[in-house]
């Protein structure tokens, strides 16, 4: 992982977390060097067996998209998104499959955002069948949630387009940083996977 290379100070980090607008307009955000960002690609399907289409935003814009096309997406896809994670499981233990279990984290990279919003974060990314796509790196970040302040980002250290293996990888990233590095109501952090990506959670402006 290109550790070092995203630890610009977090001074400047939590200034440009805060001033983040939204993604339609990433274009004028004044960034740190060497530091990128990116809308976000999903594969998905609005219908199991449909045409695949590629939407951009956060998930939460992309289910809105789908719920549009297809009212019945949850019911046809078998999930339930209407009941918020956080009522019943503020902090979701990361599952053994999951390639996050003993993955590098660093906590207090950022302002901090609501543990409980980015457990529903996470929820959502559960639910969008599918692989995420990250532009080319380093420090190439897409948002990928963002509600009530609270975002996660999916960023690529590779000098190289790439497609994480789900949307339940970046829900298991997330998951491992809420394990880690929750402080009561709060959660700010962000964890490297193998392939040289990471998921990073912490405040924005949503």
């Amino acid at each position: 992982m290109l550790f070092a290379s995203f630890l610009f100070p977090v001074a400047i980090l939590a200034v440009k977390a805060l001033a983040l607008p939204s993604q339609s307009q990433t274009s004028a955000i004044e960034l740190p060097k060497g530091y990128s960002i990116f809308v976000p690609e999903w594969e998905v399907q609005a219908k199991p067996g449909g045409d695949k289409m590629i939407l951009k935003g956060t998930v939460e814009e992309v289910l809105d998209e789908l719920h549009g096309i297809n009212p019945n997406y949850e019911q046809d896809f078998g999930l339930d998104l209407s009941s918020p994670t956080y009522l019943s499981q503020p902090a979701p233990a990361v599952e053994k499959r999951d390639d996050f279990q003993d993955a590098h984290f660093q906590c207090n990279v950022t302002i901090m955002a609501d543990a409980r919003v980015i457990a529903d974060g996470a929820k959502h990314l559960k639910g969008v069948k599918g692989q995420p796509r990250g532009d080319p790196g380093p420090n190439s970040c897409g948002r990928v949630s963002c509600s009530w302040k609270s975002a996660i980002w999916f960023c690529n250290d590779n000098t190289h387009s790439i497609s994480a293996g789900s949307y339940q990888m970046l829900a298991d990233g997330t998951y491992h940083i809420m394990k880690q590095c929750t402080a009561g109501e709060w959660v700010s952090g962000q964890t490297w996977h193998k392939d040289n990506w990471r998921v990073l959670v912490g405040r924005d402006k949503c």
